[in-house]
């Protein structure tokens, strides 16, 4: 999810906002234990492929990830240390492209946060309160799960989602919806909708609403689908279905995806 933001952006993790997905970590941190490949909503392409590779001191969780194009070039890479909080890591990403960096980092008690939208641009920088609910990036993953038996239970739950780009917060809900709403994942899964609680700070910024899958069994995530938090070449915020695969093992081009319906 990376330039300056168009009024049409999504929530960044999750994932990221891509998102950290985890579960058994990879022998060695130089092979990726978790794949996800990330197809267009609109015709099912290759948009980029994200590799997870683990921290070897935290199992479970990613130390880098790097993001590649359909040719393999790597266009974003990022850092994440999980050692002060699994919600709310630090993080350090790098558009190749274009030199857009941002980064979060732990002192006294309160995230800084710092955002460049390019190489030639000034660096922004800005601090939060560190509160239960402070989320940051890649550590929604590990959030969802901490919250895991009241969503299976039905019940939504909030957090507040720290945009870098912004250098501010917002509120959002998570909540369980119908299986069907996460049509491109398989098998049994819990299907969340994550979307803004209450009023935004910000006038006109929209935040798209996304989907995510996660696996009822192992408490992963399958599927991610809404605007990535990675903009396309030509800097255009881009609608995707990132679906996952784990213990190293590369996701297919050629998954054939379920178009969602209009409207969705």
């Amino acid at each position: 999810m990376l330039q300056t933001f168009s009024r049409k952006t999504s929530i960044p993790t999750l994932l990221g906002l891509t998102l950290a997905v985890s579960w058994a970590a990879a022998a060695q941190a130089s092979t990726p234990w978790t794949v996800g490949t990330a197809f267009k909503a609109e015709d099912g392409t290759l948009a980029y492929r994200e590799l997870h590779y683990p921290d070897p001191d935290q199992p479970g969780l990613s130390s880098r990830v790097e993001y590649q194009d359909a040719s393999g070039r790597i266009i974003v890479s990022k850092s994440l240390d999980f050692s002060r909080s699994v919600t709310a890591p630090a993080i350090d990403q790098v558009d190749q492209r274009t030199g857009t960096r941002v980064f979060t980092r732990h002192a006294d008690g309160r995230l800084e946060a710092g955002y460049q939208r390019d190489a030639e641009a000034n660096l922004r920088t800005d601090t939060v309160r560190l509160t239960p609910d402070l989320v940051v990036d890649a550590g929604f993953d590990p959030f969802v799960r901490s919250q895991w038996a009241q969503l299976t239970a039905g019940k939504a739950v909030t957090a507040s989602f720290f945009v870098p780009a912004r250098l501010d917060t917002i509120n959002v809900s998570i909540a369980p919806v119908p299986r069907e709403e996460c049509e491109q994942a398989s098998g049994e899964v819990l299907c969340l909708v994550v979307k803004p609680a209450g009023m935004l700070r910000v006038v006109g910024w929209f935040v798209e609403p996304l989907r995510l899958a996660y696996d009822l069994e192992r408490q992963r995530l399958q599927m991610f689908r809404g605007l990535s938090n990675l903009l396309d070449d030509e800097g255009n915020p881009q609608d995707v279905v990132v679906l996952f695969e784990y213990d190293a093992v590369p996701a297919s081009a050629a998954v054939a995806l379920t178009r969602p319906a209009a409207g969705s």
